[in-house]
């Protein structure tokens, strides 16, 4: 239950204020609050040039249950505005990840979960809106350590569908999935 609520809290702070500041205090607030055992991050990514803006909140805490099992959890928000002349769209998103991740040994762990994102919703000077559908994508991942301590390499495979909202119709009115696999490699610099 605490987990639940950690998560919502997280996602209510980073999705109604949507500042660095506002999530740092909450970060600080919740690793009082919470067990020890308990890690928290948030990360904020941003871009900027002559006539768009971007930027990414992600609040993310993993929560051993087991000394073998850990449960990885992740909310996320995006939104972004871009401008050519008199024409303007605004574009946003939210994303929830669920992952439970069982540690074969110190270097492998094997992980099944879901990530779940909502509809992109487009807003234009112009009055027009469009949300395109929202998505669900199950994986199962193999992670293993990298060339350093913040490093790791990651092979998935992934199952995404989406389905759109009842006016949206036309390409994905009948559901379209998408089958991927990826290896990827991720450090923090």
């Amino acid at each position: 239950m605490k987990s639940v609520l950690v998560a919502a809290l997280l996602l209510l702070s980073s999705h109604c204020y949507a500042s660095s500041d506002v999530l740092a205090t909450t970060l600080t607030w919740l690793k009082t609050w919470s067990p020890k055992n308990i890690e928290f991050k948030t990360a904020k990514s941003a871009i900027k040039f002559n006539g768009c803006r971007q930027k990414e909140y992600l609040a993310a805490f993993n929560q051993p249950l087991t000394e073998s099992l850990t449960l990885e959890m992740a909310v996320g928000y995006a939104k972004g505005k871009h401008s050519w002349g008199v024409f303007s769209q605004k574009v946003s998103v939210k994303e929830f990840t669920f992952v439970p991740r069982y540690h074969v040994n110190e270097r492998v762990s094997i992980g099944f979960g879901v990530i779940a994102q909502s509809q992109t919703e487009f807003k234009t000077s112009q009055g027009i809106e469009l949300n395109l559908p929202k998505n669900t994508e199950w994986l199962f991942s193999t992670r293993t350590n990298g060339f350093a301590n913040n490093h790791y390499l990651e092979w998935s495979i992934s199952s995404q569908k989406w389905q759109a909202s009842n006016d949206f119709g036309g390409l994905f009115e009948n559901r379209t999935t998408n089958h991927k696999v990826v290896l990827s490699y991720n450090g923090y610099f």
